[in-house]
């Protein structure tokens, strides 16, 4: 039985689509492949941050290095088409005309600015692979508006065929990187039912964070996350301290950040410590080549701090 070259294409993207869920590596051939078999220029797997709304971690291939950097330095926060992400199913499809009018996506910033100068990529589509309450993950591409009518359809049908094994992986993927940050916690002697665990780049950006984190995040008298998805301490002394630290992991030759206590009025203070990634599995997606090695993750734990002086407080 002949099999024609379509299907072939299909089978493999299924193939490299599987293979991602053990290795983040794949992606990049995935998307490479996606654009090499449907024919558009651009293809991209990201993390929308609902709080900050911007993008998070990101893989892409057929975007010019320039482009991405002012992406994510600027347009993420004005994406146009990021309103139909957070409504959109999961598991459809959906075209970018769908999510927002052209007449109205002229009228943007990021049309103008980085849109059009991009040969004017305003076609494609895109599919919500996982949501959560603080996040949503997809994996779309762009299409020349003058190719839209030859590609779109096509690209649409063969995104959506593939939807059921990429939500798998992502979700495989996810459920391996939690179960790896919860076996990091437990091995400094930390139960991570009792530990806020956050996932930071160099940046201080939270890339994933557990329930416990999501609570004080929420409550906002410890922690917050500025604009641009920062983790930030509420009080003076523990955001210093917490930048210092920072500064010594990714920033000096020893890599040692030295933990700290972050108190708020009269609780019980958290003790804040980093530790280092070593899993080969994280439950988040590192951006363009970044490796492990970029990212830490901070836990916070209430603690009865040591007593110094000849009276108890």
């Amino acid at each position: 039985m002949n099999i024609s070259s379509k299907e072939i294409g299909y089978r493999r993207l299924v193939d490299i689509a599987q293979a991602a869920a053990l290795d983040q590596r794949q992606w990049d051939w995935f998307l490479k492949a996606l654009c090499e078999i449907s024919g558009i220029p651009g293809a991209h797997l990201f993390v929308h941050d609902y709080r900050s709304n911007i993008a998070l971690g990101y893989k892409e291939h057929g975007y010019a290095p320039e482009f991405m950097d002012s992406f994510d330095s600027h347009y993420s926060a004005l994406n146009a088409w990021a309103p139909a992400y957070f409504s959109a199913t999961v598991g459809d499809v959906v075209t970018s005309r769908s999510a927002i009018s052209d007449a109205e996506m002229e009228k943007t910033e990021i049309y103008n600015d980085w849109i059009r100068p991009q040969e004017d990529i305003i076609g494609g589509a895109f599919s919500v692979l996982a949501r959560d309450r603080t996040h949503v993950t997809l994996i779309g591409g762009n299409i020349r508006r003058k190719d839209r009518d030859a590609l779109e359809g096509r690209f649409q049908n063969l995104l959506q065929r593939l939807t059921p094994t990429l939500r798998h992986s992502v979700q495989v993927c996810q459920m391996l990187g939690r179960f790896a940050v919860e076996n990091a916690v437990l091995r400094e002697g930390m139960e991570p039912e009792d530990t806020a665990i956050f996932a930071l780049n160099r940046s201080g950006q939270v890339q994933f964070t557990n329930r416990f984190g999501e609570k004080l995040l929420d409550d906002g008298d410890v922690v917050q996350q500025d604009p641009r998805a920062r983790l930030r301490f509420v009080e003076p002394a523990p955001r210093a301290a917490f930048g210092r630290m920072l500064q010594d992991l990714f920033g000096a030759d020893n890599g040692i950040g030295l933990p700290f206590f972050a108190k708020i009025q009269c609780r019980t203070p958290y003790l804040c410590r980093t530790v280092p990634i070593h899993a080969s599995h994280i439950p988040w997606l590192t951006t363009g080549g970044a490796d492990i090695s970029g990212y830490v993750l901070l836990l916070m734990r209430r603690v009865v701090p040591p007593i110094t002086g000849q009276h108890r407080p």
